[in-house]
């Protein structure tokens, strides 16, 4: 049973990256449109690396204070199960970054495919790849690969931990929602049944 349970907590964080990037590239044309210049693309890709650190933040405290929740080890596992396909294909994207006579990006199927599985971060990228073509260096691309690629694994784990530590009650962080709260109907009801 707790293997199944590391197994699906691990599919629920696939699930969840899977979603923001089909969702991202859904977009991706509006994005190019609002966001032409690399510095504005810049700003925004930094805006939606907070949010997407902030989801996986989130679901991984929600997670872990679950009343049948995983212990803290087996969360961990879970997180670093659900981190193999980002990190396998930074490995590849990274061996196979080049640039052209020009200083542009080789379009290399590794980087295409990385890229597209980290399609939030694609304005950091975009930057990236302008600072390499000024510099005529590819370090600054290779740094940025995994300096996104531990975003999901990072950002998981601390949630995880932080929702065991509250479950636990050792630490106490406050509670923000962006909905209004519904409002309690404290309605009383006459003979008829009807409410006033």
């Amino acid at each position: 049973m707790k293997g199944k349970k590391i197994f699906l907590y691990s599919l629920h964080i696939l699930k969840n990256h899977f979603l923001t990037t089909v969702i991202f590239i859904a977009f991706m044309y509006l994005y190019f449109s609002l966001f032409r210049g690399v510095t504005s693309q810049f700003i925004s890709g930094i805006v939606i690396c907070l949010l997407y650190l902030y989801g996986n933040f989130s679901s991984g405290r929600f997670h872990a204070k679950k009343r049948d929740a995983l212990s803290f080890l087996e969360g961990a596992l879970a997180v670093a199960i659900a981190s193999l396909p980002t990190i396998i294909l930074a490995i590849l994207a990274a061996n196979y970054v080049s640039l052209n006579d020009k200083g542009f990006l080789n379009s290399h199927w590794a980087n295409v495919a990385f890229r597209l599985w980290n399609s939030p971060f694609i304005g950091v990228y975009s930057y990236a790849d302008e600072i390499a073509k000024a510099k005529h260096s590819i370090n600054v691309i290779i740094t940025t690969y995994w300096i996104t690629a531990l975003f999901l694994p990072v950002s998981s784990w601390t949630g995880y931990l932080i929702g065991v530590l509250e479950k636990k009650e050792l630490i106490k962080l406050p509670e923000y929602t962006f909905l209004p709260k519904k409002k309690s109907q404290n309605k009383k009801q006459g003979k008829t049944g009807k409410s006033y």
